[in-house]
């Protein structure tokens, strides 16, 4: 699809959610309830969300230990780095930003540093699937809500297995790649390398023998993530169930994944607005 359609595509995504998040909105009213916003409750739930970068800046070292030993400096800048390119790029593409950071700062090369991105990616769906198997407990989804959820849940877990299984497969692709008479053509061959350094990146989670540090960081990311969605919206003046932060919390991540408009905006204004007005 060509690149300016699909930027167009995002920010009207992006318009619609924005739409449809203040068509009813009295903007007198929302500039008061913006000055009496409890400024000390946002810093700390900003404080909490930075840290749970360093939290994954670690998980992040832990995954790429197999192919390189890399320093905390380029593990959490880049991170950084990646957020903020979401913040001023459409279509999420801070991630492929934190690739090339990654691969300026170290040796790993883009489509090494890449595939791991794309495992921190579905450990992150395996963290929001606990969550939502926590909230189902005492808050059933319904509806298309409900299907919405199951079905990311097992998404997420099958991604999971498959990398956890796919270290046999890889082997035999890559033999396969190498002994194909098609690598002598120039393109070909650079291609063949970009999905071998990929896979490299995308199995080193099969490689590491710390699985279990990284499904508890994955779990202390989570928590903290739920701490900053509580503190931000206690700090508004909204006051919910315990469960109705993580509804909230789920919402706003499966909205900030659909590709729209840098900075996240009009999708998670939507589905922030839809869960406050309509489910609680």
């Amino acid at each position: 699809m060509n690149r300016t359609i699909k930027y167009f595509l995002g920010v009207l995504i992006s318009v619609i959610g924005l739409y449809y998040a203040f068509r009813q909105v009295n903007f007198w009213e929302l500039w008061i309830s913006i000055k009496n916003v409890n400024m000390i409750l946002i810093i700390l739930a900003v404080f909490i969300l930075v840290l749970s970068n360093v939290i994954r800046a670690w998980r992040w070292q832990i995954l790429v230990k197999p192919i390189k030993e890399v320093s905390f400096d380029p593990a959490f800048s880049s991170i950084m780095i990646g957020y903020f390119g979401n913040s001023v790029l459409p279509f999420r593409m801070g991630e492929f930003l934190r690739a090339y950071v990654v691969a300026d700062k170290t040796s790993l090369s883009a489509s090494t540093a890449f595939g791991t991105i794309v495992i921190e990616r579905i450990l992150d769906f395996v963290g929001l699937s606990a969550v939502m198997l926590l909230i189902m407990t005492v808050y059933p989804l319904k509806s298309i809500g409900g299907f919405i959820i199951i079905g990311v849940i097992v998404l997420s877990l099958t991604a999971f297995i498959f990398i956890l299984l796919f270290g046999g497969v890889k082997s035999t692709l890559l033999v396969k790649i190498e002994k194909s008479s098609l690598l002598r053509i120039g393109l070909l061959r650079k291609i063949s390398l970009f999905i071998k350094n990929f896979m490299d990146g995308a199995t080193t989670i099969r490689a590491t023998n710390k699985l279990g540090i990284i499904l508890l960081y994955t779990l202390i990311i989570w928590i903290m993530y739920y701490c900053s969605t509580y503190l931000a919206t206690i700090a508004t003046g909204i006051k919910l169930e315990w469960f109705g932060f993580g509804v909230l919390l789920i919402s706003t991540t499966l909205a900030i994944s659909v590709p729209a408009a840098p900075g996240y905006v009009g999708t998670y204004h939507a589905a922030a607005v839809y869960i406050l007005t309509n489910l609680f």
